[in-house]
């Protein structure tokens, strides 16, 4: 079973057994687009999912341990156990996760920034444009466009 239609199995089979229509769950979505879902014709969104997922009564997490019980034919204790003896060997059951992503440093910036030191402390050492870029192995118009850098 693809999980998609996994997703939609357990969408419809949640939403039966609260005994609601496509229509109740319009506050999250269109009806058409819950008709969608349920055909397994579209894809939600992480966002709606959890919507969903309270508009049913669930956590997020209990409506997508269903989806992923239905997509492996297995029960959601199965499941569930599977999942924490898999967060166990991450060592991260009982980790703090953050909430927000963080802003990273690409490796290419990081580079940059220490070829720009590099060029700054050669030059305050009382280099010639010439030498650093001997020195560094760096192309003269880099050192060039570096040794002008305000800061």
């Amino acid at each position: 079973m693809s999980l998609r239609k996994a997703y939609a199995a357990t969408l419809q089979w949640l939403r039966v057994r609260h005994g609601l229509s496509q229509a109740d769950l319009q506050h999250q979505t269109d009806q058409a687009h819950i008709s969608r879902l349920e055909a397994s014709t579209t894809s939600a969104t992480v966002d709606l999912s959890a919507d969903l997922a309270k508009a049913l009564g669930l956590m997020p997490l209990s409506f997508l341990t269903l989806v992923a019980a239905a997509d492996e034919g297995k029960t959601a204790r199965s499941v569930l156990n599977e999942t924490m003896k898999e967060l166990m060997q991450l060592g991260v059951l009982d980790e703090q996760l953050p909430a927000e992503p963080q802003k990273l440093t690409t490796p290419q910036r990081i580079a940059a920034a220490e070829r720009l030191k590099a060029v700054r402390d050669l030059k305050a050492a009382g280099l010639s444009q010439a030498e650093v870029c001997r020195q560094l192995e760096l192309p003269k118009g880099t050192v060039n466009r570096l040794w002008h850098v305000g800061g």
